[in-house]
């Protein structure tokens, strides 16, 4: 241990610079801690301001939400209806093969390549109207079509299942 440094305080005479530590061990600063500012408005204004900046925010979010849900919902008929459009433009263009990539695995086991000739062979489609304000999303989702097959007009109902991010037609097939 050191003996304490016994002598004059160091000289400070400038008022402007912050005066240097006392000499010595065991010598403490003049404050622990910095003082405290006592007035507490700008804490509270902060505090206001901050609680109307979360609620404005949390209004806009729901609102958000509320013009987001129906375009999801139409979003989700669109991307449906296109599905049961590119199946229709194949049968009518007779490309079977891409025909078949849009129907599910349960249908695919009962509807081998052959089928799709023989049922769109004999009864080729020459034109479609498919609608997305027409879907169905319920238990199930249903996609009407008109169908021009032989000269006229059918009325046909595609039933669809999501198969990870795809939908695919898994009935209405006959």
């Amino acid at each position: 241990m050191m003996p304490p440094q016994v002598g004059p305080h160091p000289e400070w005479n400038a008022p402007d610079e912050v005066p240097p530590p006392p000499r010595g061990p065991g010598v403490l600063a003049p404050f622990a801690a910095p003082p405290r500012d006592r007035d507490l408005r700008g804490l509270w204004i902060t505090l206001g301001v901050s609680g109307i900046v979360l609620v404005l925010c949390c209004v806009a979010g729901v609102v958000g939400i509320g013009f987001l849900l129906p375009y999801a919902d139409s979003l989700g008929r669109t991307q449906v209806a296109s599905v049961v459009k590119d199946y229709l433009t194949a049968v009518r263009d007779e490309d079977f093969a891409t025909a078949r990539r849009h129907v599910c695995d349960r249908e695919l086991k009962t509807r081998p390549l052959g089928w799709f000739e023989d049922r769109y062979g004999r009864a080729r489609v020459t034109d479609f109207e498919v609608n997305a304000d027409d879907v169905t999303i319920a238990n199930e989702i249903t996609v009407p079509a008109r169908v021009l097959q032989d000269g006229s007009w059918t009325q046909q109902r595609y039933i669809m299942e999501q198969a990870g991010a795809r939908y695919l037609i898994c009935g209405g097939l006959d």
